[in-house]
């Protein structure tokens, strides 16, 4: 791929008792009519307890993602509390994937902010005709394995 155009977009999500979730769609997306495809990231920064937030309530916000092998997994990324620190730092990276974010403990609001980056790749002939190789190898493979004779069981 060639000809790599990025950018970047101030992101931000209020949960709170009226919306408990809120799903990011950052999957990879690819234009058949100008041959590019488009690759999404998400870097959170910052959850900020609202000043409307219940007196001594925790709120506990959730990211749902799936991670190697397509496991899921569901981790408080931030709680917060009134009396403490309104404002949270954290570090946290999703790329090419939907991702979902859940108020699990509180009324909120808390607001959760970052930066959501693209990245536009021109998909050319070359990188046509490696996909189609990588996609035969993948299949010359597979017919190796079913090609090779059944082993044989010794007697003992």
């Amino acid at each position: 791929m060639r000809g790599g155009v990025e950018k970047s977009f101030f992101w931000g999500v209020t949960l709170d008792d009226a919306h408990k979730e809120q799903k990011w769609e950052g999957t990879a997306t690819e234009n058949t009519v100008d041959c590019t495809v488009t690759t999404h990231t998400l870097s959170i920064r910052q959850v900020v307890l609202g000043a409307d937030a219940k007196e001594g309530e925790a709120n506990v916000v959730e990211l749902e993602v799936l991670g190697y092998n397509d496991k899921k997994h569901k981790i408080p990324i931030c709680v917060s509390k009134t009396g403490g620190s309104y404002v949270t730092n954290v570090d946290i990276l999703i790329e090419d994937q939907v991702a979902t974010f859940h108020l699990t403990k509180g009324k909120g609001p808390v607001y959760l902010s970052g930066t959501h980056q693209t990245e536009t790749n021109i998909i050319g002939e070359d990188d046509m005709d490696e996909l189609a190789e990588e996609e035969g190898e993948d299949e010359e493979e597979e017919d190796e394995v079913e090609d090779s004779p059944p082993k044989k069981k010794s007697k003992q």
